[in-house]
């Protein structure tokens, strides 16, 4: 049994089609995570998880360094959402919000509507974002890449990355700041 991410690459990169299909699996979550950051319209956001799917199962084996596939994979997702808006002739911030609970079965009733309330704030104010800042910050804090990995897939400075993501933070913490007690 395969069980690195890297290994399944590998696998999949060499025509493992059983390390392809569990490769595929492993990643359709965050897939639709990064996509529902940028694009929150449901049937879209399927049709896009597929499209992206779609190509990691076609260029595979054009990936040169399995090392990198998780900058490789944000960078054909990202593709596909430039794709979409080209396509679709959509370039204007989507502000549509689709809440997506998740129990928390640890704290009590009222942290949870609190909990909720913070993260429908925060989804909030990350899909309102400009395009410049969207894309670094969910990058980075949904994805968890580097600065570098993410300077990769947008082609910009380090510099610039970690700008734009200081000034989504600060829009963001703005953003919640309006809804705190005090």
């Amino acid at each position: 049994m395969i069980d690195t991410t890297y290994e399944l690459v590998l696998e999949a990169k060499n025509g493992n089609k059983k390390a392809l299909e569990t490769l595929l699996k492993q990643q359709e979550k965050n897939i639709k995570a990064t996509l529902f950051y940028l694009k929150k319209d449901d049937l879209d956001l399927a049709d896009l998880t597929q499209e992206v799917l779609f190509k990691i199962n076609n260029k595979i084996t054009q990936l040169k360094n399995p090392k990198l596939f998780k900058t490789w994979l944000n960078q054909v997702i990202l593709n596909s959402y430039y794709d979409y808006l080209r396509k679709n002739k959509k370039f204007k911030n989507d502000t549509q919000i689709d809440k997506i609970d998740v129990p928390d079965f640890n704290s009590n009733p009222q942290d949870r509507i609190l909990n909720n309330e913070l993260d429908f704030i925060i989804k909030t104010s990350i899909s309102t974002l400009p395009i410049h800042y969207k894309i670094p910050i969910t990058l980075r804090e949904i994805q968890g890449l580097s600065y570098d990995e993410i300077s990769s897939i947008t082609n910009t400075t380090i510099g610039t990355v970690k700008s734009r993501i200081a000034r989504a933070r600060a829009m963001i913490k703005n953003d919640i700041s309006k809804y705190s007690r005090g």
